[in-house]
């Protein structure tokens, strides 16, 4: 009974988890006309571009530093064993080696899309309904246009 009840909860939420509309968001960038702001718009793009690189080189250090961190309990471990431990019961690096949660809080897309509007460039923002839009009320084909096109 109890196995019959877990199984059901399971397929009830894999069904759930499915359900209703997805949607999508598309940003559209307009350039400014200017040359002057052609010009800054580049300076917006290498400023990302850096921002990108930064963000990626916090993770992968973050990353690198947990590794470190993993060995160094690891070696502490292995040299507080006994000699004549059980090599059964041994732990190995991967028990010391966590996955952590290693992210950047660095803002590049907003800080570019910022960048961009005060150069003079325009960004407009159109969202889409991409799957299971027929659940809608009333039902549109996949891939239609929701609501209006907003400008950011």
């Amino acid at each position: 009974m109890m196995r019959r009840s877990i199984l059901l909860g399971c397929l009830l939420a894999a069904g759930l988890a499915g359900c209703g509309p997805r949607f999508e968001t598309v940003a559209s960038y307009f350039p400014p006309v200017s040359e002057a702001g052609k010009l800054c718009v580049a300076q917006c793009k290498q400023a990302q571009t850096i921002c990108q690189s930064a963000r990626e080189l916090a993770v992968q250090t973050c990353r690198a530093e947990a590794t470190t961190r993993a060995q160094g309990e690891y070696q502490a471990y292995l040299r507080s064993l006994p000699k004549d431990a059980d090599k059964k019961k041994i732990k190995t690096f991967s028990d010391f080696d966590r996955n952590p949660s290693c992210y950047s809080n660095l803002t590049c897309s907003s800080d570019y899309n910022d960048c961009y509007k005060s150069c003079g460039g325009r960004i407009e923002a159109q969202t889409y309904c991409v799957g299971n839009c027929k659940e809608m009320n009333p039902p549109i084909p996949d891939g239609s246009a929701v609501g209006p096109r907003t400008t950011l």
